[in-house]
């Protein structure tokens, strides 16, 4: 069987070169044409394929070049985020984003999230028996400002 274009417009030549009645004429001069044009036609497709297996491989680099990229960029965050198998779902895991304090009161454990500790005006209290369990230095500040608004809103009604 013939495999490739190239092999299939030599047959065709082939057939034509061999048909005495090719000779002369105008079909011999059109099939000779449109052979050639084929054989540029396979040409050019030679060529594309050529030119897409480069971008292929080119391509393939690039991707493996991103994966790494990503890996090094991301590699803090890779640890918050676990694939859960069973649902085939990506699931959020919180281990390293909390911050665990005894109650001063109670003893219990108050479990919040760490970027608490970064924000300003924060007070956290325990749940259980409404203890302070952590606040920000600057806490009366906004205390008091809060305080404020809200003396000026109840003379206003």
């Amino acid at each position: 069987m013939l495999e490739t274009v190239r092999e299939k417009i030599a047959y065709l030549r082939g057939i034509i070169d061999g048909d005495p009645s090719m000779e002369e004429g105008r079909n011999s001069f059109l099939f000779t044409k449109l052979l050639q044009i084929l054989e540029d036609l396979a040409d050019e497709v030679e060529y594309l394929a050529g030119a897409q297996d480069d971008l292929d491989d080119y391509l393939q680099e690039v991707d493996f070049d991103l994966a790494y990229l990503e890996d090094e960029f991301f590699q803090d965050d890779d640890d918050r985020f676990d694939f859960d198998d069973q649902d085939g779902d990506w699931e959020d895991s919180v281990e390293g984003s909390l911050v665990e304090v005894e109650c001063p009161e109670c003893e219990d454990i108050v479990t919040f999230d760490e970027d608490f500790l970064f924000d300003q005006g924060v007070q956290i209290r325990c749940p259980r028996c409404d203890a302070v369990v952590f606040e920000t230095d600057d806490f009366e500040d906004f205390e008091e400002l809060f305080d404020e608004d809200i003396g000026e809103s109840e003379d206003d009604d």
